[in-house]
């Protein structure tokens, strides 16, 4: 799959976030837009926000498995192996297929869940982050960030079925959603060390989570209990995480998280769909201000590339690789 450049942030929010078309105008704009701050809507914007629908991918996706059920509504499976880890390619292409389903009319909704077992995403693929290239890490963050951009202004349902442990990037896909339900371990385990794990661990690793994605960690789980897991870096299992407010709903095992997520999706589909669009863009609109314009993603970027490529956070990747590599060997 070829490497392309992140989308323009006007197009990805007129593209990823198309309102039902009933939609009065003036609530059609995006967050950090002239009309979003109590600035009237010029010509020049209006032209802007005439909606192009992107196409569908020319390509059948590589890390992705797509399946649409009678009532529209689509599960897309991560199939990255061997933990769904985020590398540029699998994001571009996650971005892509979301941005076409968003605008396609035959989908309704969508199920988020993992084809691999016992994992739902380990989060940033570390080769990334370690002894990063700027150009292509340029390209990843900015893709990470026109993700995060997507989730949370699609126009329609997204239910997670956290079938596995979800860290730091899965959290993030996790959060994205309107509902998160998830498997409390393997099915017939009963083994407290397997029970699965959600929540944003990259203070571990020697740097942050991303800055946007603190809004909605809070949004979760109150500022403190946000803050405390955030500094320590600690994964939740599902139990406790439900009761943070991270996930919506435990259940036994992968079968029953999918069952009910396709549930879930069906509940969110049986009100008017004009009104739930509008009450979740209303919501979230707050917290995605951190990305609200070119500006904003730039710096965010400049800032990122500049953390992560400090000698201390080049320290911790390492040593935590070189731990990664000597489990593997046992």
């Amino acid at each position: 799959m070829p490497v392309v450049a992140a989308a323009p942030l006007s197009q990805l929010r007129f593209q990823g976030s198309r309102p039902p078309q009933d939609i009065p105008q003036e609530l059609r704009r995006p967050a950090g837009s002239d009309a979003a701050q109590g600035q009237p809507l010029g010509r020049e914007n209006m032209e802007e926000a005439q909606f192009e629908p992107p196409q569908k991918p020319s390509e059948p996706p590589q890390f992705l498995k797509l399946s649409t059920n009678d009532k529209g509504i689509v599960t897309v499976q991560f199939a990255r192996s061997p933990v769904n880890s985020l590398n540029l390619e699998f994001l571009q292409e996650f971005n892509q297929w979301m941005l076409w389903m968003g605008s396609n009319e035959e989908t309704k909704a969508i199920v988020l869940t993992s084809a691999i077992p016992t994992v739902f995403s380990a989060g940033l693929d570390l080769s990334e982050v370690h002894n990063p290239q700027p150009q292509r890490f340029t390209q990843f963050w900015q893709s990470l960030q026109e993700m995060w951009l997507i989730l949370n202004s699609f126009p329609k349902p997204i239910v997670a079925a956290v079938t596995g442990n979800s860290p730091a990037g899965g959290c993030i896909i996790a959060m994205g959603c309107d509902y998160r339900v998830m498997a409390r371990g393997p099915k017939g385990n009963e083994d407290a060390r397997r029970f699965y794990r959600i929540g944003l661990n990259e203070t571990k690793l020697g740097f942050t989570a991303p800055a946007w994605t603190m809004p909605a960690y809070s949004y979760l789980l109150g500022s403190r209990q946000a803050e405390r897991l955030l500094q320590l870096g600690e994964t939740p299992t599902a139990d406790e995480a439900c009761k943070l407010g991270m996930v919506d709903l435990v259940v036994e095992d992968e079968q029953k998280c999918m069952e009910s997520a396709l549930q879930m999706a069906e509940k969110f589909l049986s009100v008017p769909q004009n009104s739930r669009w509008m009450s979740r863009d209303m919501m979230r609109r707050e917290y995605l201000q951190v990305l609200g314009s070119e500006e904003d993603r730039n710096y965010d970027t400049e800032f990122t590339t500049q953390l992560i490529s400090s000698p201390e956070v080049q320290q911790s990747l390492t040593t935590y690789m070189e731990k990664l590599k000597s489990r593997t060997r046992k």
